[in-house]
């Protein structure tokens, strides 16, 4: 069992601004556009399944991404 302290935070960042109806895939992720066009997905992830789950639902709506980033919950 994953301990509440073994979640990690990431950032997501997608080509293209994603619409309302496509966020509703990201519950639980804060969306931010950026002023470059592209579409920031922040949150936390519980394990590498979880995390495998987020990308393949980026490829599965035909997203593309640009970037992922581990941020350190200390910053």
């Amino acid at each position: 069992m994953k301990k509440q302290d073994e979640t990690k935070i990431y950032e997501f960042h997608l080509r293209d601004y994603l619409g309302e109806n496509a966020a509703i895939w990201f519950e639980g992720f804060e969306v931010k556009h950026t002023a470059n066009g592209e579409t920031v997905l922040h949150g936390t992830i519980i394990d590498q399944a979880a995390l495998h789950g987020i990308l393949t639902r980026i490829r599965d709506l035909g997203l593309t991404l640009m970037s992922i980033n581990q941020i350190n919950k200390d910053s």
